[in-house]
């Protein structure tokens, strides 16, 4: 019988043996699935990171390029404001002449 036994405790430890064999390939599956779950989500996030920092760069360009158009705006409101100062100064020396002019005719 004991021949008997010990064939049975050696079948039972190889049957243990394949179960435990089992339960780790099924786990490293369970790991290979979730470390390509892992992979993916994560390329989908570098993506999003990549999309994110291109629409940042666009709205910092259109930031610039607004900023531009202000400069560009106020630059040409000052440019006016000199203008209609110049319009006075001319109208001014326009009425200061036609006054000399007139007082130098009324002398002659």
């Amino acid at each position: 019988m004991q021949p008997i036994e010990k064939l049975k405790n050696r079948l039972n430890d190889a049957i243990e043996q394949i179960e435990l064999s089992l339960e780790t390939k099924l786990e490293n599956k369970e790991n290979n699935g979730s470390m390509e779950s892992l992979i993916s989500e994560n390329l989908n996030l570098k993506r999003q990171i990549e999309h994110l920092k291109a629409e940042l760069e666009n709205l910092n360009k259109d930031d610039e390029a607004h900023l531009n158009f202000e400069n560009l705006r106020a630059e040409l409101n000052n440019l006016r404001a000199e203008r209609e100062e110049e319009k006075k100064e001319l109208q001014s020396l326009y009425d200061q002449l036609s006054s000399a002019l007139a007082a130098s005719e009324e002398t002659v």
